[in-house]
């Protein structure tokens, strides 16, 4: 097995987001299994669970009663990265390179979450500190919080 030196990326793991009709799968493998915690949540204005890994909460689960006719269905929503680069640097990046995002902000908490849509319909959100100048593409709010609601 070989060694990578340490990585100097701006860029760390935040978590995986998963969208489930029923907790029982996610509380079978993440809590019962992996030992994973459930933990504390942002008041996003639709229902969900994070499990935490320590003090990090690696899976974010949203309540999907679109996923209700199958029992225990799981999907795979996004995957989310965190670094502490300028939102503005960041989206400079993204539209340099011609890449596709939504902005929208997290309740309660100086964090401006860029989704970037990838081909085939693989999503990456990118935590960077929010930016009040900032102007969002969605926001977290009743209207957006049905049970189809997806990044994109």
């Amino acid at each position: 097995m070989s060694h990578r030196p340490p990585s100097t990326s701006a860029w760390r793991f935040d978590h995986v987001n998963v969208s489930m009709a029923d907790s029982r799968a996610l509380s079978s493998l993440f809590e019962n299994v992996m030992g994973l915690q459930a933990g504390y949540r942002p008041p996003f204005p639709f229902p969900g669970l994070w499990l935490y890994a320590g003090d990090q909460a690696v899976v974010h689960a949203v309540d999907d009663a679109g996923l209700a006719a199958e029992p225990s269905a799981v999907s795979f929503g996004h995957i989310a990265f965190r670094s502490e680069q300028p939102a503005a640097l960041v989206i400079e990046q993204l539209r340099a390179h011609g890449l596709a995002f939504r902005l929208a902000r997290v309740p309660q908490e100086n964090t401006a979450q860029i989704f970037v849509l990838l081909p085939g319909g693989f999503v990456v959100e990118l935590d960077v500190p929010d930016d009040d100048a900032l102007p969002m593409s969605h926001t977290c709010s009743a209207q957006h919080a049905s049970s189809s609601h997806r990044d994109f």
